[in-house]
């Protein structure tokens, strides 16, 4: 079973959406577990507090460490902590994407730090050695949301969490390119226009070779449109081969 240590102060957001859908099915087959942890549960300042001003100086406050320090020693032995992933999801760290996920995808015990307010103390994130991830160029309140888009991004790749197993290997990401265009019934749809509007021809002919061939050229087209920095990576490797 795949075990994701959560510290947070705010152990209301979970489990939100990983009990739900496929993800909330993976949950109740016990494919994974989360064991959250209240940060202010180990503050002994008054009105537990967990923070305070940056040496920095500016706006905000900063997480304390020796208050994060003592949630970790309280919960994990010193086995755990040097062997569990470590993770800290900050607006300055590296970004997450698909490739890390898939490089680590056996890894079995994560211990998930959320931050809050203006961060966390830099000392503690070193000594523990936590790595620091951010989930896209747009800063957060806090951890938690990111945390949830990890758990279900990691989950997404474990055999049993998807009704197949194979259904990432066609996705946005897995070959260096965004995915292709979807379409379903009807077809045609009639728009509010009172217009119809056609599923592209190539798709209803039956025809598995030029159905691929759409797919790939489409998905290469979305890229070089939506994602040039994906694109001219692909390129690259595709150069190289």
């Amino acid at each position: 079973m795949i075990t994701f240590h959560i510290l947070t102060l705010f152990p209301e957001s979970f489990p939100s959406t990983l009990n739900i859908g496929l993800l909330g099915k993976a949950f109740q087959k016990n494919l994974f577990k989360t064991n959250i942890i209240n940060i202010r549960d180990y503050s002994e300042l008054s009105a537990n507090s967990v923070d305070d001003k940056p040496f920095s100086g500016g706006a905000g406050m900063v997480l304390r460490p020796d208050i994060i320090s003592k949630a970790i020693e309280k919960n994990f032995s010193s086995v755990d902590i040097k062997s569990f992933k470590k993770i800290c999801f900050s607006a300055k760290g590296k970004p997450l994407n698909q490739n890390y996920l898939e490089e680590g995808k056996d890894q079995k015990d994560f211990i998930l730090l959320n931050g809050r307010y203006e961060g966390i103390d830099q000392r503690v994130i070193d000594f523990y050695n936590f790595e620091e991830l951010s989930v896209s160029d747009v800063v957060l309140n806090g951890g938690e949301i990111a945390s949830l888009l990890f758990i279900e991004s990691f989950m997404r790749l474990q055999p049993e969490a998807l009704g197949n197993k194979d259904t990432h290997l066609s996705e946005s990401f897995y070959n260096g390119l965004l995915e292709h265009d979807q379409f379903t019934r009807p077809n045609p749809w009639i728009g509010p226009d009172n217009q119809p509007y056609e599923v592209p021809l190539v798709l209803t002919n039956g025809h598995h070779g030029e159905i691929e061939a759409w797919k790939k050229q489409n998905a290469i087209e979305n890229t070089e449109k939506n994602r040039p920095d994906l694109m001219k990576n692909y390129l690259k490797k595709s150069k190289n081969e």
